[in-house]
Formats: structure tokens, C-alpha cells, sequence
């Protein structure tokens, strides 16, 4: 009996030992850090949150640090020592000494000229134009190609600009594709795309992660369904290549931003 009870025994263990899984530590979720260096209602910030959501789904255990502020967030990107990505662009590169390399960058996710929106109140106005910028953008390149007739106005992120815009804060507005196209839509002014500007980059950059596979799950996030519609209602351009080629653009593009 207590031979049959051993056999009973070794038998329930192995039973045991298929049905039940084991988790080693190896299985353990990672954990990846993103910082959010936008501020709602800007593209940074949309992207981001989209990242966010793409990780998770992905499994990952996502710590979001919701910054809203590039220079603080730059700074906490340069000082991180855990698993760290953030949404970043070629226009920021030299304001902020963080440039693009083969260490740190992950994707190009998309390109896009920067547009020049004027008011019809001030078409054919004589007195100083106030435009419109973004935070980030090199303010010695603006009156280099819109003159010196000109007070630069600078605003934290895209939905401000378009909201000064509308508001009648400002005259002229140095803004993305997306929020151009929909000051655009309202017939309160007129839009062009700049053939002067450098063109902008939108970029995700990491550091301590293994590129090589940050770079395919982010880039099958930046193929689901919501980063599709917001790319193809803006009218963006999705790169094609490999990722050396892209950085090799990325590089060549962001020297467009130095003044000198």
C-alpha cells in the first residue's frame, strides 16, 4: 500500500510540474521608463501617450514620467541609468546638445516640412508681424528667413501656436503640418508649406536599451491602428529604408538647425 501511495505520489507531481508553470526570472515583465516631454495638445505628447499604451500592450512594465518640459526632460534622458526612451525631432538637437547617433537613436517615425500661416487681418499689414514658434525651434534661423521686420513669439508646444492663432494673438505662425492644415480649414488665413525652413524630423531616442529590439516594437507601435490615423489625418510622410539610412538622413538634416 505505502508502495502505491509513493507511486500516487510521483505521479501527482509530475502531473503538477506541466499543469502548473513555473515563472524564472527571466520571464519577469521589463521595465522600460518614458519620458513625456510635451505638454497636452502638442504632437510630442500625443505620441508619447501612444508609446505608453503601445509598451504596455507589448507587456512591458512602462514607468511614464510625464515632464512636460524639454529641457528637464533632456536632462533626466541624459542622467537615466534604467531602460529609457523619449520622443525627440532634429529641430531640438542643438538647443538642447543631444544629437542623434548610433547609440541613442531608435526610428525615424516620420518627416514633414514646417509651414508658414498667415492671417488675412494681416495681409498687407506694414507694422511689425508678430510670429508665432515653437519653444524649440532656433529663433536666429526664423529672422534669417523671415527678416528682421518681425517679433518672435515663442509658445510651448503646436496646439498653443494654433490657438494664439485663432485667438488673434500673433500674425504669422511657424507650425507643423497637422496644426497648419487645420488653421488652414478655417478660412481665417493662408497656409504654405516653407521651401526655406529645414525640413523636421520626428525621432525616438533611447538609452540603456538594446536598440535592435526597442527598435522593432516600437516601430510595430508606430503601425497599429491609432498611430496610422494620426499620421495619415496629418498628412505625414512615413519613412522607408533601413535604420542606418534613416539615421544617416536624421544626422545630415539636423545640421540644417546650426546657426552660423
Amino acid at each position: 500500500m505505502l508502495e502505491v501511495y509513493k507511486k500516487l505520489l510521483v505521479l501527482v507531481t509530475v502531473i503538477a510540474s506541466v499543469v502548473i508553470p513555473t515563472y524564472s526570472m527571466s520571464e519577469t515583465k521589463e521595465t522600460i521608463t518614458i519620458i513625456n516631454n510635451g505638454k497636452a495638445g502638442g504632437s510630442f505628447n500625443a505620441r508619447t501617450l501612444m508609446y505608453k499604451e503601445g509598451l504596455a500592450e507589448a507587456g512591458y512594465n512602462v514607468n511614464y514620467e510625464n515632464i512636460g518640459k524639454i529641457s528637464q526632460a533632456v536632462k533626466m534622458f541624459k542622467n537615466a541609468n534604467t531602460p529609457t526612451i523619449m520622443v525627440f525631432a532634429n529641430i531640438m538637437v542643438y538647443k538642447q546638445d543631444l544629437f542623434h547617433t548610433e547609440e541613442n537613436f531608435i526610428m525615424l517615425e516620420y518627416q514633414q516640412p514646417l509651414w508658414i500661416c498667415k492671417s488675412n487681418d494681416a495681409t498687407g499689414k506694414l507694422d511689425v508681424l508678430k510670429v508665432a514658434h515653437g519653444k524649440t525651434y532656433n529663433p536666429e534661423i526664423l529672422k534669417k528667413i523671415l527678416g528682421n521686420n518681425i517679433v518672435l513669439v515663442p509658445y510651448k508646444n503646436s496646439g498653443a501656436m494654433l490657438k494664439g492663432m485663432l485667438g488673434g494673438d500673433v500674425d504669422v505662425m511657424v507650425n507643423n503640418q497637422g496644426k497648419s492644415l487645420k488653421y488652414l480649414a478655417t478660412g481665417k488665413g493662408t497656409c504654405t508649406p516653407s521651401d526655406r525652413l529645414p525640413i523636421m524630423q520626428a525621432t525616438v531616442i533611447g538609452k540603456n536599451v538594446d536598440i535592435e529590439k526597442m527598435r522593432k516594437v516600437l516601430f510595430d507601435i508606430s503601425m497599429n491602428i491609432k498611430f496610422i490615423e494620426y499620421h495619415n489625418k496629418r498628412q505625414l510622410k512615413r519613412p522607408s529604408g533601413t535604420w542606418a539610412n534613416e539615421l544617416s538622413e536624421v544626422q545630415t538634416h539636423e545640421k540644417s538647425w546650426k546657426v552660423n
